[in-house]
């Protein structure tokens, strides 16, 4: 069962009340968060820094706008060789319940 988790979007100031760009930036940003977990896997099984650097990079503005601490506190985590393969769980569960929420504010619209 999918928990839906509280969002510190504001989305107006964003999408200045055009709802068209609000559900493609809510679409944007589920899709940066799924691309985000998929470069990880991706990244470890080629052995490829650079590109999760990449995606790392590419999340940037949904991570800013989301402004979650304990979301940011996780991809810093993921971005430590040692810490990473722990801290991928915790950003599962943060990215379903977060697309859970984002999905919910869609339905809003």
């Amino acid at each position: 069962m999918k928990t839906n988790r509280v969002l510190y979007v504001d989305f107006e100031l964003y999408a200045d009340n055009d709802p068209e760009f609000k559900a493609e930036l809510i679409d944007g940003m589920i899709e940066n968060l799924e691309e985000l977990e998929q470069s990880y896997f991706q990244s470890l099984s080629q052995k490829d820094p650079a590109h999760l650097k990449k995606a790392f990079h590419k999340v940037q503005t949904t991570l800013s706008m989301l402004d979650d601490k304990e979301l940011n506190a996780v991809i810093e985590n993921m971005k430590d060789p040692v810490l990473g393969a722990e801290a991928i769980s915790t950003y599962k569960q943060l990215r379903v319940e977060i697309c859970s929420s984002l999905r919910a504010e869609k339905a809003l619209i």
